[in-house]
Parts: C-alpha cells; structure tokens; sequence
C-alpha cells in the first residue's frame, strides 16, 4: 500500500461511522428533542474518537441536517449546546451548502490555515440523520435508497502537501457524473496502483460513472450494504475494505464524493502508520 510519492497533505489518524435508526426519533418527538438527542450523539462520537487529541478545527457538514439546526433558531441553540456537553466542544461551524461534498471544501479550508499557522489537527463529523423523518430522503429516483448515520474523523493537514492532493469542481447536474469521472481518470492518472473510494450509487449509476473512468482500481461497490450515505460513503467505503481485511495502514487512497446539485471532490488521502478505525451497525 506504500508509494514513492510525497505524502499527502491530509492524513487520518481516525475513521468512524456509527449508523443510525430509521426514523431517528419517534412520530411523537419534538423538534427541539430530536436537535438534543442528535447533538448528544454526534458530540459523544466526537468525544470519543478524539480523546487525548490537541484539536485546532472541529467541524460538522452535511447534506441532510435539518436548515433549523444551521440556523438562528431555539432547534440550533439546543443541538449545538447538545453537542458540546456530550463533546467538550462545539463545533466552530456547521455547513450543509456543499451538501456530499461538504468534506472536500473543508479541507481546502482547514489546509490553507495550516498554510498560515503549521499543521492542524482536524475533527471532522459528516452527520447525515433526518430528525423530521421526511420520506423523501429514504428513497429517490435521484440516487436511490438512503443509509443514515455519523462519520467522525481525525485529520492531520499539514501546509506542505500538493496542489494537486485535492481537486473541487462544479458541473451542470446533467453532466456532473461524467465530469466527475472523467476528473477521477485523470486525478488518478499520476496514482497507479492507488485504490479508489467512490459514492455509493445504484448498479446502473455506477456504470454511467465507468464509462468515464476505468473502474478497475475501485473499491467493491456497497451499496447494497450501505444504501447512499451521502457524504459518508468514500469513508465508508474504506471502512468496509478494512473491515474486509485491505491493510491500508500506512497507505493511501482516492476518496470521491458527488453533490447532487454538481459539485464534486476528490481528495489523495493518507492514512497513518496506526490508524484507527471503527464501523458500528445501529
């Protein structure tokens, strides 16, 4: 799993995903109860995955957040209050406008601080639960049935890795799955023998994405197991190789991910010498 190329700026100590129940709370729930059973959790996975860290930049991204936990409102106040009791912490902020693809835009972020004060030590949650239980986000016609949960990840990003380790990009939602692939065919281009972390689509959507990029160093597809879990699903997708046995350890690999409203990112990710990992059912 080890290549000659200089290491990548983004490296993780810690990949986690902790799936969740659907629905998430009871018909009877309220709002502001589901925003405090949410933050409790997502804040104990953040505490717990991130013990004994000096984080600098501790951030939540989304696609399916509810706008009332993003907002100015009592909902918001009550989950970020939740979440830093259970954590220690609250997040410095929390986006849901990049929607699968959240992950990648704060890297660029957090990469160009590190450009500026040294390396930086990143918590990063993808928390993709529903609390209004909307049937819209189960089940699409767009990417087909939905998986649920909360990705925690601890990221070292240093200020001397490559322009080209993370590549952001935008396309007419008609066009954006080719482009996508056909920017993964060349990312991947100067990264042989680097396995590839893909979304998690349909049969027939995964094959739209091959007929732009050769497949050949991806991940098996999970999405039979996982359903799409929005921006979660590379980091799944690593998960379940490890879980499966991969030795990745030391070693690298390309993480995609897809926004339904066009953009797209691809990231060269390393991995630690003692990464650790975890993959928890609901």
């Amino acid at each position: 799993m080890n290549h000659a190329r200089t290491p990548p700026a983004f490296q993780a100590a810690v990949i986690a995903y902790r799936q969740t129940e659907t629905p998430f709370v009871s018909a009877g729930a309220s709002l502001a109860e589901a925003a405090a059973e949410l933050g409790r959790l997502a804040g104990a996975e953040a505490a717990r995955h991130s013990a004994g860290a000096a984080i600098d930049d501790y951030i939540l991204t989304s696609t399916v957040l509810s706008p009332f936990l993003t907002g100015d409102t009592a909902e918001a106040e009550r989950f970020r209050h939740s979440l830093g009791a259970a954590c220690g912490r609250e997040p410095d902020w929390i986006t849901n406008g990049y929607e699968c693809t959240g992950w990648g835009y704060i890297l660029r972020h957090v990469r160009q601080k590190a450009r500026l004060s040294g390396p930086r030590c990143l918590l990063l949650q993808i928390a993709d639960v529903d609390i209004h239980n909307f049937a819209f986000w189960r089940l699409t016609s767009r990417w087909g049935r939905s998986g649920f949960g909360i990705a925690t990840l601890l990221l070292d990003v240093m200020p001397d890795g490559g322009e080209d380790d993370l590549l952001l990009g935008t396309a007419p939602q008609a066009h954006a799955l080719t482009m996508m692939g056909r920017a993964l065919r060349q990312f991947a281009k100067p990264r042989p023998g680097v396995a590839v972390a893909l979304p998690f689509f349909p049969e027939a959507t995964r094959g739209a994405l091959f007929k732009s990029f050769d497949g050949a160093a991806a991940h098996a597809d999970h999405y039979p197991r996982f359903g799409h879990a929005f921006g979660s699903d590379p980091w799944l997708s690593l998960l379940a190789e490890i879980e499966a046995g991969a030795d990745y350890a030391g070693g690298r690999c390309v993480l995609a991910s897809l926004a339904l409203n066009g953009y797209f990112a691809i990231a060269d990710l390393a991995l630690a010498p003692d990464l650790r990992h975890s993959l928890e059912a609901a």
